[in-house]
């Protein structure tokens, strides 16, 4: 259970610039920046965490999905905040109003280790994002994306594609639940990071070696019901 940390000086910079010249590419692996409560002002108080899937759900709102964690501290609870790219917020040019691309939708329980204010639960969070500010895609660093699946057995070799990291491997020891036990690190920074087995999304890293599975998570988002249910990938590159 670890994220980054950062307080970031927000400058007015030409941003308009950036934002009009294309939609900002955003994917399984992509590092986000989460407003985490914190007027955003002279000065903001960011938590750097790592995008877990990108795609549309029922109703076809553009969602995506994190750690709860990244989202929520032991005593706050953080819908409604705003989320960043990371590479904006950590650039240095920073205009909140402009680089803001999604807001934090639904917060689920923690993880068994840190359950949080709700908590034990799947580790999830959903961010809804803006269509006009987001491309999705399929590919990030050097993980691809293009399926969702069940977790595999033990020994099958997995991965994830971290903010901080970037792609680390090892193989899966066990599932205990809707969790999955492995071999793979973690950073701070990469909290919510894809769990891939080849090119099939398996989980969400919340812990070195602890993720939750994917499958488990959806099935709870069509539980649940509203945003995010669902929710299938859907890149347009």
């Amino acid at each position: 259970m670890l994220f980054g940390v950062a307080l970031v000086t927000a400058m007015s910079v030409d941003s308009v610039a950036h934002a009009e010249a294309g939609r900002v590419p955003v994917g399984g692996g992509t590092g986000v920046a989460l407003q985490w409560g914190a007027p955003v002002g002279s000065v903001a108080l960011v938590h750097f965490c790592t995008l877990t899937a990108i795609g549309s759900d029922a109703a076809g709102n553009l969602v995506g999905l994190t750690n709860a964690h990244c989202a929520s501290g032991s005593q706050r609870h953080g819908v409604g905040d705003a989320v960043y790219p990371q590479s904006a917020v950590a650039g240095g040019g920073f205009d909140p109003a402009v680089e803001r691309i999604g807001t934090v939708d639904y917060i689920s329980g923690g993880n068994p280790i840190a359950p949080g204010p709700h908590g034990v639960g799947l580790d999830y969070a959903v961010i809804v994002f803006d269509r006009d500010k987001v491309e999705p895609v399929a590919t990030v660093g050097d993980t691809t994306i293009r399926r969702i699946a069940a977790p595999p057995p033990e020994g099958t070799p997995v991965c994830k594609q971290g903010n901080t990291s970037g792609r680390t491997c090892g193989t899966t020891l066990t599932s205990m639940g809707p969790y999955l036990v492995t071999t793979v690190p973690e950073f701070p920074g990469d909290s919510g990071a894809p769990v891939v087995a080849g090119d099939a999304l398996i989980g969400n890293q919340w812990v070195w070696g602890g993720s939750s599975s994917i499958t488990a998570i959806l099935e709870d988002l069509d539980r649940r019901g509203g945003l995010g249910a669902g929710f299938h990938l859907d890149f347009a590159g």
